[in-house]
């Protein structure tokens, strides 16, 4: 399925209305918005175009603060921590709030007993992307190949337990393939490998990949979300090639302090809300490789619960601890 950019951002002023937000419980002061990763990454990119339209519609400044380490989980830490009453939020990735809890008993921050859950923000697909020593034009052909010779095929990961090594052991299970994983500090330096011929694929989410891609610097042979994205709608998805259990998005959402009033919770996912069905917003976030996804605080921890069953099994055959 391909998408027009006006049929884009028509969608996103078709997505969900959330209630309407109580206006006495809307921020009367600056909100601060932690983003859990680094300035100028993609995920920072998402958080500030969020600010920007967030701050128009209370009418107040949002503050932007980045506070990264530990996966993300930091920066969530500190918001799940901080005082009830003072005005702040953060973004939360996939990482702190569904594959962390499986991965070790020693948790950094328990997202959904000790935040707030405010709703979804964002998701960014994945793709799987080859670097140029592979010569199987599709996934059929790639698979055909690593069954033929097991254990010969690299997949580059951000580093053990990381979205793209889950993802990869989940590709591996679902194709009945033997790869090598090769663990980096970082999506980076494990792109600038695969570019480099030193490993041979990675599983990497369309804000990093995306630019390789175009560039030529990179192949993609699959897309692992339900149906195929606008940016490039040459390329499968997981059904197309016979894989539908091969999906796995990256997802961002919002939470807030611990204890968090009921009608600021409510006024804030409503305000974010409005702020993601905007063309304007949907239109900033389609250039950053995302696709907005609002919904409220029970259909975030719902989605939370879902794919914590969907991949414990994956992590638990993979063998995966961070014990």
């Amino acid at each position: 399925m391909t998408f027009t950019r006006r049929q884009v951002l028509l969608a996103a002023a078709a997505l969900p209305v959330l209630p309407a937000a109580s206006q006495a419980a809307l921020p009367d002061k600056p909100l601060t918005l932690v983003v859990p990763y680094p300035a100028g990454g993609p995920a920072d990119g998402f958080g500030r175009a969020l600010a920007d339209a967030l701050g128009q519609r209370l009418k107040q400044i949002v503050i932007v603060e980045n506070k990264s380490g530990a996966g993300g989980a930091l920066g969530v830490q500190s918001v799940a921590r901080a005082t009830p009453d003072t005005y702040t939020i953060g973004m939360a990735g996939n990482g702190a709030t569904i594959f962390s809890p499986l991965l070790t008993s020693k948790l950094l921050v328990d997202v959904q007993r000790e935040s707030t859950l405010i709703g979804k923000m964002v998701r960014t697909p994945n793709f799987l992307v080859v670097g140029p020593n592979v010569q199987a034009k599709t996934v059929q052909e790639l698979i055909t190949q690593a069954k033929a010779q097991p254990g010969k095929f690299t997949v580059a990961s951000a580093g053990i337990g990381t979205g793209p090594h889950i993802l990869a052991e989940l590709f591996k299970q679902t194709a009945g393939v033997d790869m090598l994983h090769v663990p980096y500090k970082g999506a980076a330096p494990a792109l600038k490998e695969v570019m480099g011929g030193q490993v041979d694929m990675f599983f990497g989410e369309a804000p990093g990949v995306l630019p390789l891609i175009k560039g030529g610097k990179l192949r993609a042979l699959l897309v692992t979300s339900t149906q195929r994205v606008r940016w490039l709608p040459e390329v499968p998805c997981s059904a197309d090639v016979g894989l539908p259990q091969v999906v796995a998005d990256g997802f961002y959402g919002l939470v807030g302090p611990t204890g968090m009033p009921a009608d600021v919770a409510a006024a804030l996912t409503a305000a974010v809300g409005d702020a993601l069905r905007a063309p304007a917003l949907a239109e900033r976030f389609e250039m950053l490789g995302g696709i907005p996804e609002p919904s409220d605080g029970v259909a975030y921890r719902a989605y939370l619960q879902s794919e914590q069953a969907r991949w414990a099994p994956v992590i638990q055959k993979a063998g995966i601890k961070l014990e």
